[in-house]
């Protein structure tokens, strides 16, 4: 059985409406679930945008891409977007490979992605 991915908010130069997490670990069928109802319990109510730093994934099965989605279809009833940064290179390809990279906003650092959510917090 897989550990838990370790969800950690992450202090960030952004908006209010924003939350950073890090997640840490293997995602896959055996805490997927559990990573979901622990992302939604830290989303506040004011919370539209979500940053999800995915440096430290060593794995993604398809299970823990159903629950990335499922979050995404959260933030999007919200009129919301969920941005991932920092996929390491055999994650990013599963997006690619997979056309989810057109379901999420996807960006190579979290600096990029922090850019990204103050891009659309300050449309112009």
């Amino acid at each position: 059985m897989t550990a838990a991915v370790v969800l950690t908010p992450v202090s960030a130069p952004v908006a209010d409406h924003v939350l950073v997490v890090a997640l840490d670990g293997a995602l896959d069928y055996t805490n997927a679930e559990p990573l979901r109802r622990n992302v939604e319990a830290l989303l506040g109510e004011h919370h539209r945008q979500l940053v999800l730093d995915l440096s430290g994934v060593s794995f993604c099965d398809s299970t823990g891409i159903r629950i990335l989605l499922a979050v995404r279809k959260l933030l999007q009833e919200r009129d919301g977007a969920v941005t991932l940064a920092a996929p390491n290179d055999r994650l990013a390809k599963i997006f690619r490979v997979t056309g989810l990279i057109s379901a999420f906003t996807v960006a190579p650092s979290l600096a990029e992605a922090f850019d990204v959510v103050g891009a659309r917090s300050n449309p112009r």
